[in-house]
């Protein structure tokens, strides 16, 4: 079954012969999320666990620069308290804790950079594929729900995709 594609223009989704996909579509912010667009993201993984019809989802970044890379930071203009912060995390780990448990096979097709929240996004999906551009590195915090689901230690991390012999 074939579902006509739903876009809030930064978060696409669609559905074609059972793969559901999402796409972050803001390659002028490399693929930057807004709260709306973490929001969108949970809410389409539980529209998923309850669609049968829905065998696998991707995960991809509009362009070839970026999978994603993280939370905008002017969504954090508006943070005025501690606990501003503290919701936020609450809120991420949410999201990403609704991705990992989405009952379909979850891949993330990573092209460019992914980085911060973006590399939390990989890190929730089953299967993670990339490019030889592909550069994944986050920042790890103590309390960060990224961070906990990255397994690190403390400060940045990068992984490079292995280059294939040429021959």
């Amino acid at each position: 079954m074939n579902a006509p594609a739903t876009a809030n223009e930064d978060l696409l989704y669609s559905v074609a012969d059972g793969i559901a996909r999402i796409t972050f579509n803001r390659p002028q912010a490399r693929n930057a999320l807004t709260f709306a667009m973490y929001e969108r993201m949970a809410e389409i993984c539980q529209a998923i666990n309850a669609d049968r019809s829905i065998k696998a989802l991707i995960v991809t970044g509009a362009g070839d620069k970026a999978f994603a890379s993280g939370t905008d930071i002017s969504q954090f203009r508006a943070f005025k308290t501690a606990q501003d912060a503290l919701d936020y995390e609450a809120r991420i780990d949410r999201v990403l804790g609704t991705l990992e448990q989405c009952r379909v096979p979850v891949i993330a097709a990573i092209a460019g950079a992914c980085t911060g929240g973006g590399a939390g996004i990989a890190a929730c999906c089953d299967i993670r594929i990339g490019t030889e551009a592909t550069r994944i590195a986050f920042r790890s915090r103590a309390r960060s729900a990224i961070a906990s689901r990255c397994r690190t230690s403390a400060g940045w991390s990068r992984w490079s995709a292995p280059r294939a012999p040429r021959t």
